[in-house]
């Protein structure tokens, strides 16, 4: 087990879209959903880049590129035509920003520039200043495998598995139920809540409507850790902290992002790198859905470059 900081980061964060974004050859998004993905799609046309859509069908493991299925061999072919790439993490899901930079890593691009944009406000959630706070911002619990990301359970073994908190205590509980019965002697659960948080309270958001479950499973407190919310780099840096502490003697290293999608990004740059390791890194994840309408307004945009260092 060995860190060989395959990747260096560089984040810069604004009020406006951000004016640092240069020379960008090509763009690729994900599905709109709400008007913020409107805005960042006015932002992104501004660039004068080629755009495209890419989007993951998890269930057939199948990609698409403009709504035409396109292999992973094959993504990587198209973007070898490149040597500056945008993704734009915002519309982009999980499981398609893993596989796109994979592909670029294998297309020898050594720099890939990621645009984010926090939402202004969550429209499908409603809380009162009691204990009650219930956000709808996805559908579909199922997890489901990436092929390459993907280590199968055994009850006789040891694991870890990190969990990032988000707004939606039923993935959680779904993961959960999925992995089924554990002994949890062998099987530990570790969580990172994201603090600082986008806003001030919204890490209530993510503590709050989570206790009972992790009570129930004796989830305490020496096993929570915390990463802010906004930060690529430091989910990346608290996933290697947590692999080297608990990683040794445990057979997989399992992980869910299902906190922000920086923290996603951070995850997805740690299973990369920790791929073919010993102990094996596992994704465990279930590719939601995005509600339409489920956010308003733009908050912070980030302009994140990750350099490549194979």
């Amino acid at each position: 087990m060995s860190n060989k900081a395959k990747y260096k980061f560089v984040s810069k964060y604004s009020d406006k879209p951000p004016t640092t974004i240069k020379n960008i050859q090509l763009t690729l998004i994900g599905p709109i959903v709400d008007d913020r993905g409107e805005k960042i799609k006015e932002f992104l046309i501004s660039l004068d880049s080629e755009i495209c859509s890419f989007t993951l069908n998890p269930s057939e493991q199948e990609t698409f590129l403009d709504l035409e299925k396109i292999t992973r061999s094959g993504l990587t072919s198209r973007l070898s035509q490149y040597k500056n790439i945008l993704l734009d993490i915002t519309t982009l899901g999980l499981g398609e920003i893993l596989i796109i930079i994979l592909a670029a890593q294998k297309a020898s691009i050594k720099k890939i520039d990621l645009v984010y944009a926090e939402p202004g406000s969550y429209t499908n959630s409603h809380y009162s200043m009691i204990e009650s706070r219930d956000f709808k911002l996805t559908t579909n619990c199922k997890f489901t495998a990436i092929h390459g990301f993907a280590h199968q359970y055994q009850s006789n073994h040891h694991a870890s598995h990190i969990f990032f908190l988000g707004f939606e205590p039923g993935r959680l509980q779904s993961a959960l139920e999925q992995r089924g019965d554990f002994d949890s002697k062998k099987y530990q659960i570790q969580v990172i809540v994201g603090i600082p948080a986008f806003n001030i309270g919204w890490e209530q958001n993510s503590i709050i409507p989570h206790i009972d479950i992790l009570k129930e499973r004796g989830v305490h407190e020496h096993s929570i850790s915390y990463s802010q919310a906004n930060s690529v780099r430091e989910a990346y840096l608290t996933l290697w902290h947590l692999y080297q502490q608990l990683g040794e003697d445990k057979a997989v290293f399992y992980v869910s992002p299902l906190g922000t999608k920086p923290q996603s990004v951070g995850a997805a740059l740690f299973l990369l790198e920790t791929k073919g390791e010993d102990p094996s890194t596992s994704l465990f994840y279930d590719h939601p859905e995005r509600v339409s309408g489920r956010s308003s307004d733009i908050g912070t945009w980030h302009h994140i470059s990750v350099e490549i260092n194979l």
